[in-house]
């Protein structure tokens, strides 16, 4: 399988000393430019230590991931790397202009000249977002469809129209044409819900994993998705899966070390995702009640952390792609602010000995369903 590396490009400290209290009057105890750089020279270690890919997410307005234009990010990664590919997880689709997202991934495909561009899309559902951009989340569903359907349209064919409830556009091509032949092919979609799991599958997409939680329920949505994709007569696919990871010689001190900065970054996942897009973090709580949300958020989340020493990590990731039929590892090695020192000398000691391990497990990337067998099925299933 191939592994690859994620950057959240997260301010952590900035969030707990001056966001979560709501002390802008102090000054930024980190700033966003240094939490920049400091990501950018952990990317900068991803191809010379041998893994094959980097991915960054998409999110807006807040510390939580500085992420605001993933493709531009990427971009720059590109242009300092020669071998490894690329990947988003997610690319927001109802936040998006589709035929500027369009653009933006054929430049891209472009500019990586024969690299891998995986395109990870998703729904989202954090209520600062969409309510600072002005997106009703009652038709993200829709505009999450007439996106996509638009994004394939203009990525495959050099003209095309679109009549759509949130978007119109006449005939027109966008400019330059990808040089991949069918970009397509690399699209990997997430869901939060089974609603959102069905319409994933019914897409074509490849499944991709970014928030689970324990390896039954991940066997079994995975079932569930290439279920339904047998039922529209596609061949089931392998999954990409994001995880936390971190890795010291001694498995204890590894598991500490990990969960202590994981707690921190589930705070910050908490704060950003309140189901009322709240400007402070649950304000009239007591702090009691505060450590208690915290404290469920991060053991949802530790549940899809691997920590410990390389031998237990190799192992724990043996037996994830045994269950979920694993064909892109995707590791989370700089979170919670993590001091650089301990970053890098866990990305090394992953790379030195568990990355050459892994990498032979299962044989085959996830894949998509090509855009144009997904209108031909469409047209059989309708008889049109």
């Amino acid at each position: 399988m191939k592994v690859g590396v994620s950057s959240w490009f997260g301010n952590v400290t900035e969030f707990e000393e001056r966001t979560r209290q709501g002390h802008f009057d102090k000054s930024y105890p980190v700033s966003d430019a240094d939490q920049f750089r400091r990501e950018i020279a952990m990317a900068d270690l991803v191809e010379p230590l041998g893994f094959d890919s980097f991915w960054t997410i998409e999110h807006h307005f807040s510390p939580y991931g500085m992420t605001a234009n993933p493709t531009q990010i990427l971009s720059y990664i590109a242009g300092r790397t020669k071998r490894i590919d690329l990947g988003t997880m997610v690319l927001v689709l109802p936040w998006h202009e589709p035929l500027k997202l369009a653009e933006n991934l054929a430049i891209l495909d472009v500019l990586l000249d024969g690299r891998k561009l995986n395109i990870g899309v998703g729904r989202g559902f954090a209520a600062r977002e969409y309510n600072t951009l002005g997106v009703p989340y009652e038709t993200s569903r829709e505009r999450m469809l007439e996106c996509l359907e638009i994004v394939r349209l203009a990525l495959t064919q050099e003209f095309f129209s679109f009549d759509g409830e949130h978007f119109r556009i006449p005939r027109t091509s966008i400019r330059p044409r990808p040089l991949s032949p069918d970009l397509t092919e690399n699209l990997l979609m997430t869901w939060a819900s089974p609603e959102s799991m069905t319409m994933s599958a019914d897409s074509g997409a490849a499944p991709l994993f970014t928030n689970y939680r324990g390896w039954d329920a991940l066997r079994e949505q995975l079932g569930a998705f290439n279920e339904i994709r047998s039922g529209h007569g596609w061949p089931a696919s392998t999954s990409a899966i994001a995880t936390t990871v971190y890795v010291h010689e001694d498995d204890e001190r590894a598991r500490e070390i990990g969960e202590q900065y994981w707690r921190k970054t589930s705070a910050m996942t908490t704060w950003h995702y309140d189901k009322l897009g709240s400007e402070y973090f649950m304000p009239d709580a007591t702090d009691d009640e505060r450590a208690l949300v915290v404290k469920k958020g991060y053991e949802d989340q530790a549940s899809a952390g691997l920590f410990g020493s390389p031998e237990s990590v190799a192992e724990q990731i043996r037996e994830l792609q045994e269950v979920a039929d694993v064909g892109h590892l995707i590791t989370l090695h700089s979170f919670g602010d993590m001091p650089f020192d301990l970053v890098e000398t866990s990305m090394r000691l992953f790379a030195k000995d568990v990355l050459p391990t892994i990498q032979t497990f299962g044989d085959r990337e996830p894949s998509a369903v090509p855009y144009r067998d997904v209108v031909e099925q469409r047209s059989a299933a309708t008889g049109s």
